[in-house]
């Protein structure tokens, strides 16, 4: 459970950093740009590494009994999550309501898995994963930012949204037993 949750917090606690500009300002001064984006990408690897290989080692505690309707629950917030993942990165009408669709989507994706699941390592990781995309939806509403208007939404840029994000969802339900032991069905 410890490499759990030293991964989880490598990973929010450098998910944080561009949100304090003057922290990333010294870091990318001292670093350059190109360093600086190389070491956020090692060390979010190895968060994420740290995260998957902790989560799988953590044995199974129960802490509370999934509702009943939790399962079913996931099945629509988690495809959700997927669209608003692919939308987060194109030039969307769903970028320009939702104004963090990333943030959005990781909340309903763990959501989901808190609804579905029970267990200690599931309530961290996923627990954490939604309290961080709280704080940092927070943070970027507090900071005024909002997506970069310099391309203009495009309704075949939100069927692309739409479309990429149901397929990646259906592949990974399709794929969940074998990727992480437990059917989705």
């Amino acid at each position: 459970m410890t490499l759990l949750a030293a991964g989880l917090a490598l990973f929010i606690v450098l998910h944080l950093i561009p949100g304090i500009a003057p922290l990333r300002a010294g870091l990318v001064a001292g670093m350059g740009e190109r360093r600086y984006r190389g070491a956020f990408s090692a060390l979010a690897f190895a968060g994420l590494a740290m995260i998957a290989w902790g989560y799988s080692a953590a044995p199974f505690e129960p802490v509370y009994s999934p509702p009943d309707w939790g399962r079913q629950a996931a099945m629509w917030l988690a495809p959700a999550a997927f669209v608003l993942f692919a939308a987060a990165n194109m030039p969307t009408h769903i970028r320009s309501v939702v104004r963090h669709p990333m943030l959005l989507g990781l909340l309903l994706w763990a959501l989901a898995h808190l609804a579905a699941n029970g267990d200690l390592r599931s309530l961290l990781l996923f627990g954490g994963l939604a309290g961080f995309s709280v704080v940092a939806a927070a943070s970027a509403v507090a900071r005024g930012k909002r997506p970069p208007a310099d391309r203009k939404p495009r309704l075949a840029m939100d069927a692309a949204a739409l479309v990429s994000g149901l397929v990646v969802a259906a592949l990974v339900a399709y794929f969940h037993a074998a990727l992480f032991g437990v059917p989705v069905l």
